[in-house]
Order: C-alpha cells, then structure tokens, then sequence
C-alpha cells in the first residue's frame, strides 16, 4: 500500500473517531439539558471541540441527534443479528434477544424520552409534531424512511428467530410476522408506559417477565391425561 493511502486511510480513521467522540459528547449534553435547551455550544464545549468543527461533520443539532438515535437501532439490529446466528436454542436465542433489547432501551432511556416527548426532537425523527396524535389519533405519523428501513430489519431478523423456533419445534405453529409485531410492542410499551406503573423492575426482572409472558401467556394449560 502506498504512503498516500495509508495517510487516506488514517484521515478517514480519524474523521470516524472524531464524529464519534462529538456523538458521545453530545449524547451527554441532551440527557443532561434536554433536546431544547442543549445547544450547538454546549456540545462543542463538552466535546472540546469548535463550532467550526462541528460543523465539518453535522450540519446541525437536529443532525446530530438523528445520528445518535439511528446509531441506537443500527446497534440493536447488530447486536440481535449475532443472537440469531448462535448455536444456541431457538427459545434461549429468544431469551437473549429480550435481554438485549431490554438493556439497550435501558441504557437510552433518557433519550427516549426526549424523543417521545420534546415536540421539536419528534419532528426531526417523525414527519410530524407531537401534537399530530391529537389531531390524528387514528393515523401514526410517517417515521424518516432510514429508520423505518432499520426497524423493519429488526423486526425481520425477530421474525427469523420465531420462524426457526417454529420449523424445529420449539414453538407452536404462529403466524411469525404478527409474533414478532407482538414482542416488539410488548418491549417497546414496557419502556414507555409512563406513569402508571411505580413498580421498578431490574434488567433480568423485566427479561423473565417479558419472555414468561410471549412464551406461555397466562392461559391456564388443561390437563388432558385422564383422571388429571
């Protein structure tokens, strides 16, 4: 390899790591202050770094904030992806999908409530406002068809998992598209349920309970053996 494109392939090593240092740094800033409230400034002055330079890489605060909320779904995606293609059981690689998710809806948390709700951080995510649902309670408002086209590889590689349980046996015939629109609603809605709920539940108490409940239901089993 020639020394012009060692110095190339340095540069771009270097360029990756800075736009992933501001991410960090400003990951920092919107959990602390907020999507409104944080500013342009405030993450240059965390990040160490201009605003001159920022801006080389983000063309604003809106950019920078996709970014970091798109990268949190390019790493589940990843992250369960590599579950599937273990060795393990269908119904232990569900488990650890569960947990995955778990954990990593655990660790954004804070930024997932900026995103659900700051009115100005939904409409760069959405093409909508909070206040679309309520004027339209019937309709969802349009995701960025980047992020649209991330969750649908999740759900697709979640529907996989349930697909292999199904052929080997592990799982009941189902009908493994609504299965895994069921399982990501029941992740999603256990995050985001609000105030109605104070119990607080750990990592792996949240996983058993989430993966007891898609598993078995809570349908009592009849015992079919006479005399049962």
């Amino acid at each position: 390899m020639s020394k012009k494109n060692l110095r190339k392939e340095r540069e771009i090593h270097r360029q990756q790591e800075n736009r992933e240092f501001i991410l960090q740094a400003a990951e920092k800033v919107f959990v602390q202050k907020g999507y409104r409230l944080a500013t342009v400034d405030d993450i240059a002055d965390e990040a160490q770094y201009s605003k001159a330079t920022l801006y080389r890489y983000f063309q604003s605060k809106s950019d920078i904030f996709f970014e970091i909320i798109y990268n949190s779904f390019e790493e589940i995606y990843h992250g369960i992806k590599k579950i599937q293609m273990s060795k393990s059981s269908t119904e232990k690689k569900l488990k650890e999908l569960i947990s995955f998710i778990v954990s990593a809806y655990h660790k954004k948390k804070n930024l997932s409530r900026i995103l659900f709700m700051e009115k100005t951080a939904m409409k760069k995510f959405m093409k909508a406002d909070a206040d679309f649902q309520a004027t339209h309670p019937d309709r969802h408002p349009e995701i960025s068809p980047i992020v649209k086209s991330k969750l649908e590889q999740i759900s697709a590689v979640i529907a996989d998992i349930l697909r292999e349980g199904v052929e080997v046996g592990e799982f009941r015939d189902v009908d493994v598209q609504d299965a895994s629109v069921v399982l990501g609603s029941l992740l999603r809605g256990f995050y985001f349920r609000g105030p109605i709920q104070d119990k607080k539940y750990n990592i792996q108490e949240t996983t058993d309970l989430l993966h007891s409940f898609f598993l078995d239901g809570i349908k009592k089993q009849k015992n079919n053996k006479k005399g049962g």
